[in-house]
């Protein structure tokens, strides 16, 4: 378990006095806000929270729900996972995803900046999932319609079929790739990061930008910090993010990012712009793409990219060629005593442990193998151990935190989500000193249902 970790990447400042402001505007006849130089400080509204709210179970519990937190939750078992995801009330896995407007940069074969073409990503959904709209000549087709309906051409096999620009992470160049899948991620809560060149994207907190410092999410990159209601308070790090290239000369050495042109030669080459702005947008419609082959990132709105966070398996082919630890990818409970809810107890060995350590990697190699077969990889990683390790982004309200703690901090919980909550408690006693205390006192452990 010593590899877990739990990290915030953002939440509600002052997250009492929130909770504290909704209480009393609740009950009021004027606007509260008017008012706000007289609120009570952050420890202070902890405490009046506690006293008028949550001492004595008097209900009205909304008010909770306001303050926001999102954690990325790093190396947990599957099983885990799957345990949190159990009678969630409230929380939300979130994924990296682009706004439907986003322009995805696709060029010729030879992948020629001036044969370059953008189409939206919700373009490319449409045609990705309903095909194309054209009326069939009726010396090449048969097909049967009515008088005015549209005959709808496949799409996959023409998406399939075109070059998307992707970028050479090992030496800074612009090759081709193709798309794997188009996908549709749900309404979510969309920023719009602008470039010094003018340059915009619209995406979710969490998509990953290809920096000048490698790979980010978008607010880690820029420090974002931002309100309850979303909307951005500050950027608390300067970020460049690497764009769509300029034309270098092709025998130039790898890796020595340029702003000036060099030369014209027939290789383009992405160069840094900084960041000058972030502004929430709203929710709105999101999409993302996955990418088939070495390079799993792709050129959208000029900026690189990274795509979807779909399996591509490439860690546990690293395993079997022994790239890659296995405990790094697959997780073990350490030697020791156990008993379960069942009440069966029972001792794991270092000659078990190690026998199992033996399995995972005969486990990966066979996977590589069928891979190599041609299996895809959703079918061939039904042959890996269960649990596998995950990294994931969690994000919940104040109210929802403390659903999540009673379900899985239970001492007959499973020993990782047990040790989960105990990184997760970490943050909420930082976050909301006063209300984590007064849950670690009365209700932490008990297998109660959160106020």
């Amino acid at each position: 378990m010593e590899r877990f970790c739990i990290d915030v990447i953002n939440a509600t400042p002052n997250p009492q006095q929130v909770v504290w402001a909704a209480m009393h505007q609740d009950y009021s006849e004027d606007y509260v806000w008017d008012s706000r130089d007289r609120w009570p400080p952050e420890q202070r509204s902890g405490e009046l929270i506690v006293k008028h709210l949550l001492a004595g179970d008097r209900g009205h519990y909304g008010c909770l729900e306001h303050p926001q937190i999102t954690f990325n939750v790093g190396y947990f078992p599957h099983s885990m996972m799957q345990q949190v995801r159990t009678h969630r009330v409230g929380v939300s896995f979130d994924v990296q995803c682009l706004a439907a407007n986003t322009e995805v940069t696709f060029v010729n074969d030879k992948g020629e900046t001036s044969k370059e073409v953008r189409t939206t990503i919700g373009e490319l959904y449409e045609l990705w999932t309903n095909g194309e709209k054209t009326i069939p000549q009726t010396s090449i087709s048969e097909i049967k319609r009515e008088p005015d309906e549209d005959y709808k051409r496949k799409g996959k096999s023409r998406i399939r079929k075109m070059n998307l620009r992707v970028l050479n992470e090992d030496n800074g160049l612009f090759e081709t790739g193709t798309i794997k899948d188009v996908i549709y991620s749900g309404i979510q809560p969309i920023y719009r990061v602008t470039l010094a060149d003018g340059k915009t994207l619209d995406c979710t907190v969490n998509h990953r930008l290809f920096t000048a410092a490698g790979w980010q999410t978008m607010g880690d990159a820029v420090g974002l910090v931002t309100a309850a209601d979303g909307c951005v308070i500050k950027l608390t790090k300067s970020c460049s993010v690497m764009c769509n290239g300029i034309a270098v000369a092709s025998n130039r050495e790898p890796l020595q990012w340029q702003s000036q042109l060099q030369s014209t030669g027939t290789k383009i080459q992405a160069h840094p712009v900084k960041v000058i702005n972030v502004e929430y947008l709203g929710e709105h419609k999101t999409y993302d793409l996955e990418v088939d082959g070495q390079w799993h990132n792709f050129v959208a709105n000029g900026m690189v990219v990274h795509n979807s966070f779909r399996y591509t398996g490439q860690r546990i082919i690293n395993v079997a060629q022994g790239k890659q630890d296995i405990e790094e990818v697959f997780y073990l409970r350490p030697v020791g005593n156990y008993t379960n809810r069942q009440g069966k107890r029972y001792f794991y060995s270092e000659a078990q442990r190690n026998e199992d350590l033996k399995w995972c990697l005969a486990a990966c190699q066979r996977y590589q193998q069928r891979i190599e077969e041609g299996l895809s990889e959703e079918h061939a990683r039904g042959l890996i151990p269960f649990d596998a390790r995950q990294n994931f982004v969690l994000s919940c309200n104040m109210r929802s935190l403390m659903h999540l703690l009673d379900l899985r901090w239970k001492k007959d919980a499973q020993l990782e989500a047990q040790k989960f909550c105990e990184l997760l408690y970490v943050h909420f006693e930082q976050w909301s000193p006063a209300v984590a205390q007064w849950y670690k006192e009365n209700r932490a452990k008990k297998a109660k249902l959160s106020p």
